[in-house]
């Protein structure tokens, strides 16, 4: 299953359409169908690359809700 997202593709750079196959569920992670997600300035700074810290392509966006659909053996 591939996940489509906007991602910056270099610092600086607006967000473009991008596909992604996700890594496999692990024991505590959870899969969320996202219906909202929130660009916060964390994410600006991330996009720019202002703290020397990126790697591309970057998606950002880690304010979400949505629906869980997952979740690993751990999960309670």
């Amino acid at each position: 299953m591939r996940f489509a997202a906007f991602a910056a593709l270099a610092a600086k750079q607006r967000l473009l359409p991008y596909e992604y196959e996700p890594a496999a569920m692990g024991r505590q992670d959870v899969e969320i169908q996202i219906s909202h997600c929130g660009i916060c300035h964390s994410d600006l700074h991330l996009i720019d690359n202002d703290w020397s810290s990126s790697t591309y392509p970057l998606v950002p966006g880690h304010e979400i809700v949505g629906t869980i659909t997952a979740a690993g053996g751990d999960c309670v």
